[in-house]
């Protein structure tokens, strides 16, 4: 009977966590980075206090793609960061 109450225990410690990511990254829009070097776009971006992704500048005539919002600095901000690994 121990081993279903361990079982139990471990998943209810599991409960609520994140998905694990899905691979590495590769550079493309919305991964996350640490500098430029990470991204195909050369251009890694710290949106401050949520996260820090690979993006491209945006306009009227340039819109970000699919899931993204170019916000008032004309950047791509994605609602989160792509599920890969540096």
């Amino acid at each position: 009977m121990r081993i279903p109450v361990i079982v139990l225990a471990f998943a209810a410690a599991c409960a609520g966590d994140s998905p694990p990511a899905t691979g590495r990254c590769t550079g493309l829009i919305y991964d996350p980075c640490n500098t430029e070097d990470n991204c195909d776009s050369a251009l890694c971006q710290n949106f401050v206090d949520e996260f820090q992704v690979c993006s491209q500048m945006c306009d009227d005539t340039l819109p970000c793609p699919a899931g993204g919002d170019c916000n008032e600095f004309g950047v791509c901000k994605p609602p989160a960061a792509n599920a890969c690994v540096l």
